[in-house]
């Protein structure tokens, strides 16, 4: 599996390509037999024909002259002999294999080589195959002749009665070795080619499917972080452009159901402004000091969870445009400005680190955070560091922490902790909850642990992508 490519492309490139391997060799087995076949018949006419000729020679010379004349006809693979007594087929061999044995006047005395070992060993496979008679007529013969088929020989024989009583015989092996291979430079030459118009169509055919598929994946990563993300363009296969259509469609309604929710959001923090002022003027008229501070610390509370939650709707449709700032600047902005009211805060940074983000809502988000531990934890020790896959902030305190089982639930929208979160340090529970929703919308994540001391907060924010600015 090591070898199997990721990509679609290589994906589909390979398997292309071993697809065509296959049906190479499929075809390479039906055309060697077929060829062999093919061969086979015309080897066994073009014998036919040196039998038919040699006969010829034969009844054309005296008889005390047809030995030495059918001689001066043999080949290395070829061979003539007269003979008077019938034998058995595998006689027959025997005497043909002792005749293809031995030497052609043209060889003379030259010494053994491999091949003719090669050929021996062929020679020893006796085969039972009976004659088989070919009826007088045929290639201009006028009597009959005899055809013995020896495929372990890759040969034929022959045998043809002449005037005289004699037979004329004639055999013919050729080593495997000597045929001419299917694999010649033609072949390859057409195999590479046919490579290179696979792959080549391959290559266009991922092409045209990856690229529409490409911008899908980066506009659902820009949308996932939060980005304005345009309408794409429907393009490439009838699947594809289905899948980018529901993209589009569920990216209308998503920014539809975020825009009613903050509208409707924001018109009942208006709407709720009227009654809450009527409430404070009838206040005024009640005569009970205590009563009336009861009554306007009520409608303060009212006012501020009505105002949270329109911010806290806000921070999720997010409008803000990305822009690059200085990370390492942005946090020592916060610091300094705590410092100044009095807080315990100190930040440890590598130096200037540029970040593509929407700055005023991260801003918020790291600011709710640090001094969430400012106010529950006595100090805030923040600290940047940049790994090769994602951004880590860590802010750290020497409070009471927080329970395992709080750890989660304490992200939930109107939720304050008892005991070491008092109710009576402000705030409605929102911190948190806008905190994570913006972090979340930047592509990153928010987690809660126990420090050395007190309470430690991790923000894990992804990498900057240029594809994504």
């Amino acid at each position: 599996m090591r070898l199997w490519p990721r990509t679609l492309t290589g994906q589909l490139i390979l398997v292309l390509l071993l697809a065509l391997a296959i049906s190479q060799a499929v075809t390479l087995v039906i055309y060697r037999f077929e060829r062999a076949r093919a061969l086979r018949v015309v080897i066994g006419e073009e014998c036919l024909g040196r039998a038919v000729s040699a006969f010829r020679l034969a009844e054309g010379v005296p008889p005390d002259q047809r030995k030495s004349a059918i001689k001066t006809i043999e080949t290395p693979l070829t061979r003539y002999w007269l003979s008077r007594d019938q034998i058995s087929s595998e006689d027959w061999q025997k005497q043909a294999r002792d005749h293809l044995l031995k030497p052609t006047s043209a060889a003379g005395n030259n010494p053994p080589t491999a091949s003719m070992f090669v050929r021996e060993t062929m020679l020893n496979h006796i085969s039972d195959a009976s004659w088989r008679e070919l009826p007088g007529g045929t290639w201009l013969l006028q009597q009959p002749l005899h055809i013995l088929d020896l495929p372990a020989w890759n040969g034929f024989g022959f045998k043809m009665q002449l005037g005289n009583g004699e037979y004329l015989n004639m055999i013919y092996a050729k080593p495997e070795y000597l045929m001419q291979s299917a694999l010649t430079p033609g072949y390859y030459t057409a195999l590479i080619i046919t490579v290179l118009i696979f792959a080549g169509s391959a290559l266009l055919i991922a092409r045209r499917i990856v690229r529409p598929l490409r911008h899908l994946t980066k506009s659902a990563e820009r949308l996932g972080r939060g980005h304005e993300v345009e309408i794409l363009k429907e393009e490439g296969p009838e699947d594809i452009r289905s899948t980018i259509s529901a993209f589009n469609r569920m990216q209308v309604r998503l920014n539809r159901f975020l825009t009613d929710r903050t509208r409707m959001l924001a018109a009942i923090s208006h709407d709720l402004r009227t009654p809450i002022t009527s409430l404070r003027l009838r206040t005024e008229f009640i005569a009970d000091e205590e009563m009336r501070q009861k009554f306007n610390a009520t409608l303060d509370e009212m006012q501020s969870m009505a105002e949270a939650s329109l911010s806290f709707a806000k921070s999720e449709s997010t409008v803000e445009a990305t822009r690059a700032v200085d990370l390492d600047a942005l946090l020592e902005s916060i610091c300094d400005d705590l410092t100044e009211m009095g807080c315990k805060v100190d930040l440890t940074s590598p130096g200037r680190l540029p970040y593509k983000c929407r700055s005023d809502s991260l801003r918020r988000a790291l600011r709710n955070i640090i001094e969430n531990a400012v106010r529950y934890g006595e100090c805030a020790r923040v600290s940047l560091h940049r790994h090769s896959d994602r951004i880590d902030i860590t802010v750290e305190d020497d409070g009471p922490g927080i329970a395992v089982a709080d750890r989660e639930r304490v992200f939930e929208p109107f939720v304050r902790l008892e005991g070491s979160r008092n109710r009576d340090t402000g705030g409605v529970g929102l911190g948190l909850s806008i905190a994570r929703s913006i972090i979340r919308n930047h592509g990153g994540e928010i987690t809660l642990s126990q420090g050395n001391k007190g309470l430690r907060v991790l923000i894990q924010l992804p990498p900057v992508c240029p594809n994504l600015a």
